[in-house]
């Protein structure tokens, strides 16, 4: 178990993140989250959803709290739902979002235009020194997680903006490990989830 999950409270732009403790023949348990405004939330009855991810794929379902259980670590009980009411989002090579986030790249900082958990695009100076199909390291941060995602990966595009003095450059994860993968994926999730709420 431990699988990573996002909860999310049905009818709310309320949203946490913890962990499936157990999966039982007709319940599931989850962590109680860190967050502690979820305190008087999730009262028995509450109506939820829950996302998660496996391999390449997202998926998401809705279940109702059953209530609260205290076994080494304070749980929620849930409905385990049929198979048939789990549905896939998005592929995780597609889920791309704009955002402007802080990356080491050949120990120099540089900028994401746009992110996904298949790869990112950067903007960068235009003496910046890459070239196309060139093997890169780099160190992407995001404030939302407590450790930063370690990648590898092959500059796939490099193309000059408006500003001809900087450039964009495209490139495909080749080594991430699924817990980094897993951070993309829930930041690319959160991003999409506020940009929703915000054209409501």
């Amino acid at each position: 178990m431990n699988q990573n999950i996002l909860l999310e409270i049905k009818g709310t732009d309320k949203n946490f993140r913890t962990i499936v403790a157990e999966i039982g023949e007709k319940e599931i348990l989850i962590g109680f989250p860190m967050d502690l405004t979820i305190l008087g939330l999730l009262p028995r009855g509450t109506i939820v959803y829950l996302i998660y991810s496996i391999d390449e794929h997202l998926y998401r379902f809705q279940t109702t709290i059953l209530g609260r259980k205290n076994d080494n670590m304070p749980l929620f009980r849930l409905v385990k739902p049929k198979e048939e009411d789990i549905k896939k989002i998005q592929r995780r090579n597609n889920f791309r979002v704009k955002a402007n986030l802080p990356i080491m790249l050949k120990d120099s900082e540089v900028t994401t235009v746009d992110i996904s958990a298949g790869g990112i695009q950067v903007s960068c100076k235009e003496s910046f020194e890459i070239i196309y199909g060139e093997v890169v390291s780099g160190i992407l941060h995001i404030p939302s997680e407590l450790e930063d995602v370690h990648f590898q990966g092959i500059v796939k595009r490099i193309s000059r903006n408006a500003n001809e003095e900087r450039k964009n450059v495209a490139i495909a994860f080749t080594k991430l490990n699924q817990g980094d993968q897993e951070k993309i994926t829930r930041y690319c999730f959160d991003k999409q989830r506020q940009m929703r709420l915000k054209t409501k």
